[in-house]
């Protein structure tokens, strides 16, 4: 694995990569105001049947932020980008964590060479309520120590959750610099603000199941980030596909990573026709 800079839309976008991209390749794409790091735990597996690429968005990891304040559609974008510019004529499978799911079902609805897309803990349309937005955008955007320390422990389950518990891991997330808590609100209080309202997500579905199905979402109902009983409509109404994993959190790749690979190893190698 090795990391590389390109331009794309007036950015310079860092990404992490094999030394060697087969025909084969999983786009990773993170979610809200996280980074490519998040897809170590995949580049970690050997004897695997695909390639990894994985981006930073704009205002995440080493990529810069020259727009300031990203939105759902820059991300789509700059994924459209990425996607023209590095893995031309490639077999894509895209896999995505929470918000990175947006930009892969707007390119999988029109680009033939997104073969399947797998949402880990995948924004989906819902119903949120005004609690449920006051809580989680406290999570997402936290302005003190412990509410970022809130909204850490809640990437997890209770199956899942003895690391962010232990006393030295709580302390470390507490002397946070104050810093840290103004900029991610200044970049990102636009972003969550989309997230919440939620047009744009159902929109960005309802255009893909127009068209196409090749997604499937791999939840936990122990997502306190995601409540799937306010997805649970859109799920019928589209048919989606799902599979869960409910000894996880929000942050399934934290625990879930070999199962996950094994998930999308097995689906290619069947996809492909290597078997």
């Amino acid at each position: 694995m090795i990391r590389k800079f390109i331009e794309l839309n007036n950015e310079t976008i860092s990404y992490l990569v094999d030394e060697e991209l087969t025909n084969i390749v999983v786009l990773f794409l993170h979610g809200f105001g996280d980074e490519a790091q998040r897809a170590l735990s995949l580049f970690k597996i050997k004897n695997r049947m695909y390639s990894i690429t994985a981006p930073d968005m704009p205002g995440c990891g080493q990529s810069t932020n020259n727009i300031e304040t990203p939105t759902m559609q820059y991300y789509c974008e700059i994924v459209q980008e990425f996607i023209e510019k590095t893995l031309k004529n490639k077999h894509i499978y895209v896999v995505t964590h929470s918000l990175g799911t947006a930009a892969a079902l707007y390119n999988a609805t029109f680009n033939e060479d997104i073969k399947f897309v797998f949402g880990v803990t995948p924004i989906m349309p819902r119903d949120e309520s005004q609690e449920s937005i006051k809580i989680r955008t406290k999570w997402m955007l936290p302005s003190t120590p412990e509410e970022l320390y809130e909204s850490q422990l809640n990437l997890f389950s209770e199956y899942d959750d003895t690391w962010i518990k232990t006393e030295s891991v709580k302390q470390k997330i507490l002397q946070t610099p104050p810093e840290f808590y103004i900029e991610r609100k200044k970049r990102f209080t636009a972003l969550a603000n989309e997230i919440f309202e939620t047009s744009k997500i159902k929109k960005i579905y309802g255009d893909f199941y127009n068209k196409k199905s090749n997604f499937i979402a791999i939840i936990s109902r122990n997502d306190h980030y995601f409540d799937f009983s306010r997805a649970e409509k859109y799920i019928n109404l589209y048919n989606i596909n799902t599979y869960e994993l409910n000894d996880s959190g929000h942050a399934m790749f934290y625990k879930n990573t070999d199962k996950i690979h094994k998930y999308i190893n097995n689906f290619i190698i069947k996809k492909e026709g290597f078997y």
